[in-house]
């Protein structure tokens, strides 16, 4: 962790940052040195204040999705951000997610999951199950099939992260294999993101404005 402190202290927003952020793993969820290489970059003036806020929120996110892999063994979890003004997808979290979906997912068009007569992503709104993503002949689906299988997941569940009126984005849970998510399953995934609502409310712009900046997801 020093060396990666020291690597970052001498480059501002060059490829080097952007390979160093981009490392950070939800398996360093117990080491507490992050936040103070962070404070350390602030210091440096290497990143702005909104860049340090957003880059904590962004770690506290990647130990999210290490909780949820934790709790729902088989399972990948991704955090999705939802920009409204622009009606994209950006990588709020997804370190364990395949490449190439990640690659496929960040800065993604929404415009086609949005239902005839609304402005609102389908998985923004509400819990959507697909038990078998080859056979689904549902709008979302049908509109990311041949990414995801091609990314290797066969079951999918995307649950909205939304806090009262403000819509943030979505989670999504990847099984490798064909499942069926229960009743109880898919209450649990709504429950623990409401542990992420309130840090994501204020500062997802902030967020989304990093992750555009330096390409990390």
């Amino acid at each position: 962790m020093d060396e990666m402190a020291k690597s970052l202290q001498k480059f501002r927003y060059t490829k080097e940052i952007k390979k160093s952020l981009a490392s950070i793993d939800p398996m360093l969820i117990n080491n507490k040195d992050l936040s103070a290489v962070f404070v350390k970059l602030f210091e440096e003036q290497l990143i702005s204040e909104n860049d340090l806020m957003a880059l904590n929120i962004k770690f506290k996110l990647s130990q999210f999705t290490s909780l949820m892999e934790h709790n729902f063994t088989g399972l990948k979890c991704g955090i999705y951000l939802y920009d409204e003004d622009e009606k994209r997808l950006w990588n709020g979290a997804t370190s364990r997610v395949s490449n190439h979906y990640n690659e496929y997912s960040n800065g993604l068009s929404a415009v086609n999951d949005i239902a005839q007569g609304d402005d609102i992503p389908l998985y923004v709104k509400g819990i959507i199950p697909i038990p078998d993503v080859a056979r689904g002949e549902d709008i979302i689906s049908l509109n990311h099939k041949a990414d995801l299988l091609k990314s290797g997941y066969h079951s999918i569940c995307c649950s909205p992260v939304k806090h009262g009126n403000v819509m943030i984005g979505h989670t999504v849970m990847f099984s490798e294999k064909i499942k069926t998510f229960t009743i109880k399953e898919m209450r649990m995934f709504s429950r623990y993101n409401h542990l992420i609502e309130g840090k994501l409310m204020h500062m997802k712009h902030e967020l989304i404005s990093l992750i555009k900046k330096t390409n990390i997801g």
